[in-house]
């Protein structure tokens, strides 16, 4: 089933992120670029991550998992392989208005990670709704390579150009000129 492709600000949300190997080691660099007040808690870490999170001054805890970590958390990621852990986690936080993303168990998700290409302030989603990650990953590469260089200075004439005029529909015809100009069709 395809999913809704919802872009969310993380900036200031509770991000608990439970496991500490390679694949949490993912999620949180995926994450952190979106300046969540991130946690991590782990029965044990990889060298690799816990010097990455000594290095980016993400607090963590090496110990086993306790429901009451969820305190005050908007959203999970278990990023462990324990199957029933992830079930037991997602159906206790069903009336606590956390999301959940267990890892590789779709069933125990409320929303999947997708490849992404970000730059700046542009943020391109990319996913297969599960299906076919690998896919996600090559599509990804691709539309890097055809993005422009000057991204960022496209997106800023736009932003610009949109706060140097009033709301409304003159705005929005500006902006799409400009943006028909500094992108011509092929």
């Amino acid at each position: 089933m395809a999913l809704f492709p919802m872009f969310v600000n993380l900036k200031g949300k509770n991000v608990l992120i439970i496991g500490g190997g390679q694949v949490a080691f993912r999620k949180i660099e995926k994450i952190l670029p979106f300046k969540p007040n991130l946690k991590v808690v782990a029965k044990g870490f990889s060298p690799q991550v816990k010097s990455y999170l000594e290095q980016n001054s993400i607090p963590f805890e090496e110990r086993e998992f306790r429901f009451t970590d969820l305190d005050g958390v908007d959203i999970v990621i278990v990023a462990v392989d324990d199957i029933p852990l992830q079930k037991e986690i997602f159906q206790y936080t069903r009336d606590k208005k956390i999301m959940v993303n267990s890892v590789d168990s779709p069933d125990y998700c409320d929303f999947i990670f997708p490849a992404y290409v970000k730059r700046e302030d542009v943020v391109i989603g990319i996913t297969t709704s599960g299906e076919a990650p690998g896919l996600s990953a090559k599509l990804r590469k691709y539309i890097q390579q055809c993005l422009p260089e000057n991204l960022e200075d496209i997106l800023n004439q736009v932003k610009n150009l949109r706060n140097s005029l009033p709301k409304g529909e003159e705005r929005q015809k500006r902006i799409i000129q400009l943006v028909e100009r500094l992108f011509p069709r092929k």
